[in-house]
Formats: C-alpha cells, sequence, structure tokens
C-alpha cells in the first residue's frame, strides 16, 4: 500500500520504517530540510537500537521529502505523527495535527485513509474529520481512523514490530479493512473500537503508568519514616500478577515527553467537562512534590548550595540510552 507519514520524529520515524518493513510503500514528510537531507543519506537523525539498521535493510521502500503536496495527492493512506505538546493550562496544542489536515484537505485526490497516530485529546479524530470534509478542494472520500502508538524509548522497533496490541478506532467497515491490510504482517492481536475509545485508551494506559510511578514514590516515602525498604516492597508487590514489577522503581518522579503531558492533558479534559479527574490530579501533585525532595533531603547537611560541586550519577534518560 502507498503510505505517507506527516512528520519524522521519533514516532513517526519508526512508524515508517516498520511500515516500510512489513512491505508497504512508504513516504516521510517534513518541514525540516536538514532532517530530510540527512534521511535521503540514510542518516538516521534519532537515537534509537534497531533503528538505523532496519531503516538500511528497508530503504529502496522508503522516500523522503518535504513536498507533502506531491505525496498527499497519490496517498492511500496518510498517518498524521506530529507532537501535540502541552499548553501553559495543561491542554493539549493541536496546531501541528490542524496544519497536516489543511495540506491534507488541499492536496489530496484520491480517496484516502488518515491515520491520526499523534496522542490526542478525546473528541479530536471526530473534529479533524469534519474538518477536512468541510475544506477538501477535490471531490474524494476521506476517513479518519485513530490508531495511538505505544512506543517506549529504547525499545520503540521492537514495540511496534511484537506489540501487545494494536488499537484502531474506526467508525466504518472499510476503515477497519483498510486498517486490517496495513497491519496484516504484524501477528498482533488488534482491538477494534470507535475512535473516541481509542483516544481514551492511549490516555489512559499512559496515566495508570504515571499513577503507578506516584504510588510507588509515596510507598517509598512513608517507607522511609517507618524503617522499612522500598525496594523489597516493591518486589514483593511486583511478584503479584495483578500487579505485575513494571513501573515500581521509586524516585524523583516522572518524566519525559509523554507522562507529564498525558496526565494534565487527561486532567484538564476532565475539568472542561465539570468532572475532577481525582486519582489523575494525586499523582500530578505526588509527581511535583517529589522532585523537591532531593533538594530537601540536601539542605539537611547544607544550608546553601553556592559554590558547591554536585555530582550526577545516572543522566541518560533509559537505560538503553548510550548517547554521550
Amino acid at each position: 500500500m502507498k503510505i505517507a507519514i506527516a512528520g519524522t520524529g521519533y514516532v513517526g520515524l519508526v512508524t515508517g520504517v516498520v511500515l516500510a518493513h512489513i512491505g508497504h510503500e512508504v513516504t516521510c514528510v517534513d518541514i525540516d530540510k536538514d532532517k530530510i537531507e540527512k534521511l535521503k543519506k540514510c542518516e538516521c537523525p534519532i537515537f534509537e537500537p534497531d533503528l538505523p539498521e532496519l531503516m538500511s535493510k528497508n530503504f529502496d521502500k522508503l522516500t523522503f521529502t518535504t513536498d507533502c503536496a506531491k505525496v498527499y495527492t497519490t496517498a492511500e493512506a496518510i498517518f498524521i505523527a506530529v507532537g501535540t505538546p502541552e499548553k501553559k493550562d495543561g491542554s493539549t496544542n493541536l496546531s501541528y495535527v490542524y496544519t497536516v489536515a489543511d495540506q491534507i484537505a488541499k492536496y489530496a485526490m484520491r480517496d484516502c485513509t488518515v491515520v491520526v497516530k499523534s496522542t490526542v485529546p478525546i473528541g479530536t479524530n471526530d473534529k479533524i474529520e469534519q474538518y477536512i470534509i468541510k475544506n477538501l478542494k477535490h471531490n474524494i472520500s476521506i476517513e479518519v481512523v485513530s490508531n495511538p502508538e505505544f512506543l517506549s524509548q529504547g525499545t520503540a522497533v521492537k514495540d511496534m514490530l511484537y506489540g501487545s496490541r494494536i488499537v484502531i478506532g474506526a467508525e466504518t467497515v472499510k476503515a477497519k479493512s483498510i486498517m486490517s491490510e496495513i497491519y496484516k504482517n504484524l501477528n498482533q492481536p488488534i482491538i477494534f473500537t470507535n475512535r473516541r475509545s481509542a483516544e481514551m485508551i492511549k490516555y489512559a494506559s499512559n496515566d495508570f503508568l504515571a499513577l503507578k510511578i506516584s504510588y510507588i514514590n509515596e510507598i517509598a516515602n512513608l517507607c522511609e519514616v517507618l524503617g522499612a525498604d522500598v525496594e523489597d516492597v516493591a518486589r514483593g508487590m511486583g511478584m503479584d500478577p495483578r500487579i505485575g514489577d513494571k513501573f515500581l522503581r521509586a524516585g524523583i518522579g516522572y518524566g519525559g515527553s509523554c507522562f507529564p503531558k498525558d496526565t494534565k492533558a487527561l486532567h484538564w479534559l476532565g475539568n472542561y467537562h465539570d468532572y475532577e479527574m481525582k486519582t489523575i490530579k494525586a499523582a500530578i501533585e505526588v509527581n511535583e512534590n517529589q522532585k523537591l525532595r532531593l533538594l530537601k533531603k540536601a539542605r539537611k547537611y547544607y544550608e546553601s548550595f553556592d559554590g558547591l560541586t554536585v555530582a550526577m550519577l545516572g543522566l541518560t534518560f533509559k537505560y538503553n540510552d548510550t548517547r554521550n
């Protein structure tokens, strides 16, 4: 299938390379000319284990360009994989998603499926479909599908090739059929649902993991007071299959590109609809306070940090991040 990927960031590039690997003709589009020039030379612009090798192996099925007009004209499916950063109030900035929607409405000249990979608030896919259809320049049929990603830095290629599930939010039998065709060579269970449920699955999954981190950090803080060992506690908890041992490492809070913005986005969305997500609110508050605990502990030994030489153990985001 002829597939276009809008955005060659972390999600877009991994998605494009894996889709090429399973047999599709993939064109990745980005506004960053320097990045595209590197990709044309088969130079991977991000650090991700196995990605450079997989890109090189499937380079004959990959094209990289800044010319979205030419690409969107003939694409059978267009994946939107651009950033959705948070605004100051915690809501989601969808300007990049709508920029791509504008381009699709303007340049698409054949029936095609628009697949939203970007993490977007519940109901956004419905609005994107309405927006594109309203602004179409040609007499074609467009359907929007929600297909959230579940990629972790350091294991993204493995996550996409051997993931626990593929979530597809589609409103028609035709859209489900097209998505089944796209993913038929990945031996993974596919969950079909409506678009809003697919959008919620992404937020609910990420926010649950953030909750788990904040919970074990709260337990760790209490362990310090009571003389218990949080590592032993976490190991004992993790052996229970109902709980599992993932995301039970106590520390100074969660970070990264997803958990902070996704917890804030879901909390903001709940407030917008006059419903307070109390557990999410608690996770956010615990995480913010956790960041300060290290400083508070240090202040027991140093009245001031002025002039101190501080050593940091562990500057990588994840264990598989070997960049200098």
